[in-house]
Order: C-alpha cells, then sequence, then structure tokens
C-alpha cells in the first residue's frame, strides 16, 4: 500500500480511538476498557484492519504512522493544557490523551534533549555544594554561601528558562528535567529562608 494510503487509515484509525475515549465518558465509564494491558489491545485492533486488507508487509510502515500520530496527539495535549481554558479544555485533553488531568501524566516521558542537558549538569554541580541531610541548614553560616546560592540560582533559573520556552513550543520535557529544577528550586527557597531567619540583610 502507498504511504498515502497507510495515513488515511491511520488518521481513521486514531479517529475511531478519540470517538471511543469520548462515547465511553458520555456513558459513565473509563475513557478506555477496564481490562489489564487494554492500551495494547486496542493498538492490536488499530493494526488488524492492514492485516486483513493482505498488507502485512506494510504494517512496520504503518505502526510507525500511528506512533508518529501518538506522538503529535500528546504535544498537542500540552499545547492545549497551556492555552485552552473553560469547557472545552478537558474535552480536547480527553480526546487526544484520554486523561482529563495534566498530559504530563500521558506515558510518555522524552529523553533529555542536549540543550538541557547541559543546563541539568550545570544545576547538579552548583547543587552538590550544599550537602543534604543535617548539615544542610547549617550552610547559611559558611565562607563562600552568597557566591553558592547565586551561583545555583543563576544555573537553576537558565533551566526553568529552557524548560518554559519548551512547554512554550508545545514541547514536552523530560521528567528527570522539570525534577532536578524542582528540587533546585526549593532548596534555594528554603536555603532563602533560613538566611533571612539568620539576619543577612541579602536575602530580604
Amino acid at each position: 500500500m502507498s504511504p498515502l494510503q497507510l495515513l488515511i487509515i491511520a488518521v481513521v484509525a486514531m479517529a475511531g480511538l478519540v470517538t471511543l475515549r469520548l462515547v465511553r465518558v458520555r456513558l459513565g465509564r473509563a475513557p478506555h476498557p477496564e481490562v489489564r494491558g487494554s492500551r495494547f489491545l486496542i493498538f492490536g485492533l488499530m493494526v488488524a484492519p492492514l492485516v486483513a486488507l493482505g498488507a502485512v508487509s506494510s504494517v512496520p510502515v504503518y505502526v510507525a504512522i500511528l506512533i508518529g500520530l501518538t506522538v503529535l496527539m500528546w504535544v498537542a495535549a500540552i499545547v492545549v493544557q497551556l492555552v485552552a481554558r473553560g469547557r472545552i479544555r478537558p474535552l480536547l485533553l480527553l480526546a487526544l490523551v484520554g486523561s482529563e488531568g495534566d498530559p504530563e501524566d500521558v506515558p510518555f516521558d522524552p529523553p533529555v534533549t542536549a540543550a538541557l542537558a547541559e543546563s541539568v549538569a550545570q544545576v547538579d554541580r552548583a547543587n552538590a555544594v550544599f550537602p543534604r541531610g543535617h548539615e544542610f541548614p547549617l550552610q547559611i553560616g559558611r565562607s563562600g554561601f552568597r557566591f553558592a546560592w547565586d551561583a545555583l540560582d543563576t544555573a537553576t533559573g537558565t533551566l526553568e528558562g529552557k524548560i518554559a520556552d519548551d512547554h512554550r513550543i508545545g514541547l514536552a520535557v523530560a521528567s528527570s528535567a522539570a525534577a532536578t529544577a524542582v528540587d533546585a528550586r526549593s532548596r534555594l527557597d528554603t536555603l532563602r529562608r533560613l538566611a533571612v531567619d539568620g539576619g543577612q540583610a541579602w536575602a530580604t
């Protein structure tokens, strides 16, 4: 079969999946059948028509097209989560990813990009200066604390900015990169509060 024919069949199959999600929720059920491995079952059913047509040799290309469409739907869900408001938002998320919640909950965790990896490494190096555990609160009194805090703040701000930029253009962000930014920002905030309590004027 030609790539165009495979694309048309894949689009129809994905439209059927969207319809299934919406109809089931309309009937008060979960978006997908409550059976173990239901997502694999649905994927198999989407591939079955091609097998039934005797186009077994085209299955690899067809599966690649399905995966591509799925990724596009995940990206669209992230965009919807960022810009859509009102009743249409949960409906679109439900249709795109089968969940009315945050599209970050979708079982898709992209790899860390080269740009993010560089920023994550910088945050990790700056964060490692501050030990964890009972010694952590004592860091506000050591020599060079302000310099080390500023270094971590700068690195974390850079990583947060790159993550925000990726979100703005509809790209999913690796959970490990997001977790690194959240952890570093939390530690920075804690250290700053401790510095304020300790009477350090710069932190106020």
